[in-house]
């Protein structure tokens, strides 16, 4: 067996598809894996990019190659000369459904991966996702070629892609909602994920299948370190990908540094494509860590991330602090013991001392309709279901 593994850089492929390629060779030590990059990544790590290229590579039956080309005949001529008998994606970005429509029309069965907490509508600031002018023009190019392989006229599948990111229009109903461009299966983390996926992109329920989010396979490892007495700031990719001007995310983390001095220790939790400068300013102060491991902690701090689900099966408290123009996700609103809109008001719910850890049962059961937590590894699943299909 044999497939392709496309993701927008190789610390993206190491972080959501490197694990289902490893869980396949232990089931058939005769398959292949190629992961592709599209190097489109914005501000990726150069340690953690270099440290994923080799975790990748390590894997004598696996490759990594950097195709940054979205021209729709050079990706079919890649495709064909590797005939691969399936294409695995992480996302459902424009460049995605240019890989899958152009799979689809070779008859490679195409599947993708929920790897996160999807929410309605991310909201970019147009400033700055202008300012990534090269960014911006791949990117052009990738709706270009789309339109060709579904063949749209360009100004209107572009006019529709506006639309989407800027206004947050659905894509279902828009050009960019076209058959061709569904994945065969998407495998999804709940039956709310089901009708997310319907009403947002136009998906068949009947062609999503339910699994665990592989980030709740750590918490086992993660309630055996030991409980921190403090808070841990989950960080998110807010100036990186254009939600949030750099001069204002940097006054936010400013006034942190007061809630950091609250706590005995103030841990920050980054994202795999934070930009770690943005978090010097801490490094003046003695309690606090900065580290990509996810810690056990008395409390939790986070905006809108989707590891706010991992936090809530490890402590009772965890505040989504809401930004100004970033609402608080429905989904969201579900999990999370306290919202705060104000700096000033996250220091006195960490001096209320530690809340306690959840009941797991209890919180299986409440979050079940957002995000399945079952006995069956999720990579299991996906072996089985595609074992199925070819």
């Amino acid at each position: 067996m044999k497939a392709v593994f496309f993701d927008a850089s190789p610390t993206m492929l190491a972080k959501n598809l490197l694990p289902i390629a490893e869980y396949f060779k232990t089931k058939d030590n005769d398959f292949e894996a190629i992961f592709v990059s599209a190097e489109i990544s914005s501000n990726v790590d150069v340690q953690v990019e270099q440290e994923s290229i080799l975790k990748i590579i390590k894997k004598n039956d696996f490759k990594l190659i950097k195709i940054k080309t979205f021209s729709k005949n050079k990706i079919r001529k890649f495709l064909m000369n590797e005939s691969p008998d399936f294409l695995f994606i992480a996302g459902y970005r424009i460049f995605d459904r240019l890989w899958i429509g152009i799979s689809k029309l070779l008859g490679i069965p195409t599947f993708t991966l929920q790897h996160g907490f999807e929410i309605d509508y991310v909201f970019y600031k147009p400033i700055a996702i202008l300012s990534k002018f090269r960014k911006g023009v791949r990117l052009s190019i990738a709706i270009f070629n789309l339109a060709k392989v579904i063949n749209i006229e360009f100004i209107n599948l572009y006019y529709d892609y506006v639309r989407y990111i800027f206004h947050g229009k659905l894509v279902k109903e828009s050009r960019l909602n076209h058959k061709l461009l569904h994945p065969f299966i998407s495998f999804v983390y709940s039956e709310y994920y089901k009708e997310f996926w319907e009403n947002k992109f136009g998906f068949n329920k009947s062609q999503m299948i339910i699994i665990t989010p592989s980030d709740f396979l750590l918490l086992n490892h993660i309630r055996g370190k030991t409980r921190q007495k403090g808070c841990c700031y989950i960080t998110q990719t807010l100036v990186e990908d254009g939600r949030m001007k750099e001069k204002e995310f940097l006054r936010l983390m400013e006034s942190y540094k007061e809630v950091a001095r609250s706590v005995e220790k103030f841990i920050i939790k980054l994202h795999p494509r934070s930009k770690v400068e943005y978090y010097d300013i801490f490094r003046e102060l003695d309690n606090v860590i900065i580290t990509r491991d996810f810690p056990n902690c008395q409390h939790y701090l986070t905006h809108y991330s989707s590891m706010a689900f991992t936090a809530s099966f490890l402590s009772d408290s965890v505040i989504l602090h809401e930004l100004k123009g970033h609402p608080t996700p429905k989904i969201l609103k579900s999990i999370v013991s306290n919202i705060v809109y104000d700096t000033k008001d996250i220091i006195p719910i960490l001096n209320n001392g530690d809340n306690g850890c959840p009941n797991i049962e209890q919180q299986k059961k409440k979050l079940n309709y957002y995000a399945v937590m079952d006995d069956v590894n999720p990579y299991e699943r996906i072996y089985s279901e595609i074992k199925k299909i070819l």
